[in-house]
């Protein structure tokens, strides 16, 4: 079996003035290489709209490098990050996640037993200390299919650098701060499938991000308008797969659809529903996000 020194890791995180979050994350990272013993890591942040040095500490300072990128844009962020590291595998981190102290360790036997090319993460809330979505809830890793593409979160999934290379890196037209902010994750995620390639769900990978009680009407609009015009995307990509992306949308209109009814009529009994997903929110960005990729 190969040592631990012989893949060597990158987390890279891209940065916007959130220093109180990337603090936390930072020494979360810190605690996760001692537990590993020896792991073969470097972190790479890239600072995106910020002029002047960061204050963030470090205890191992030797892991770390501190990057300034003027261009806006999460896809822009990470490809730079890419073109930066060198590790085999290469882990995406928002700056506000918060890696289980096990984190590392978990991801290095599954890459020592060779498994997969990409992998994503159990996510659960800091604060309430449960699951974000009931679909984390199975104990067993299995690869994913491609109808499963929502485990693949945006903060927090690995992917071999080969593979992502293959790719052609993130599609820069995607994630937040570009035309459609959001979906740079699912769209590698599918990318990913249609190559062939294996994504692995584990369970033990674990990620803590704050799940509110509350989302605004705009991050929703802003979320279903970049997942339709994603799978848009993938139509115009992958004809196999056509009436499955297509099935997708559907069901994500109609669901909104039906659910904005229900809040017309009957307000009380999904109240509490509407304020996390905003569904006429997401009824208008997911028809928006079609046609403005179809009409581009």
């Amino acid at each position: 079996m190969l040592s631990v020194t012989q893949h060597k890791i990158s987390i890279i995180i891209a940065s916007v003035d959130r220093d109180e979050y990337l603090q936390r994350c930072l020494a979360c990272i810190e605690k996760a290489y001692d537990y590993a013993k020896g792991i073969n890591l470097e972190v790479l942040v890239i600072f995106q709209d910020k002029k002047e040095k960061s204050s963030i500490r470090t205890v191992n300072s030797e892991l770390f490098s501190f990057y300034y990128l003027e261009k806006r844009g999460l896809s822009s962020a990470r490809n730079f990050g890419i073109k930066k590291s060198a590790g085999e595998y290469l882990v995406f981190l928002d700056d506000d996640t918060v890696i289980r102290e096990d984190f590392l360790s978990v991801l290095l036997k599954n890459i020592l037993n060779n498994e997969g090319s990409a992998y994503c993460c159990r996510d659960t809330d800091p604060e309430k200390r449960k699951l974000y979505s009931g679909r984390f809830s199975g104990e067993k890793s299995k690869f994913l299919n491609y109808c499963e593409y929502i485990y693949f979160l945006g903060y927090a999934h690995i992917i071999k650098r080969s593979s992502i290379k293959n790719l052609g890196l993130y599609d820069e037209r995607f994630g937040l701060g570009a035309k459609y902010p959001a979906a740079e994750e699912s769209d590698i995620f599918f990318r990913l499938k249609q190559r062939g390639e294996k994504v692995i769900y584990l369970p033990k990978l674990v990620v803590y991000h704050l799940v509110g009680n509350e989302t605004s009407e705009l991050k929703c609009f802003n979320y279903a308008y970049a997942i339709s015009a994603m799978l848009v995307k993938q139509m115009c990509l992958d004809y196999r797969y056509a009436v499955l992306y297509l099935f997708i949308i559907t069901k994500i209109i109609l669901k909104s659809f039906f659910r904005t009814l229900q809040i017309l009529f009957f307000p009380k009994n999904i109240e509490g529903k509407n304020k996390i997903y905003q569904y006429k929110s997401v009824l208008i960005g997911s028809l928006k996000g079609a046609r403005d990729y179809i009409c581009v």
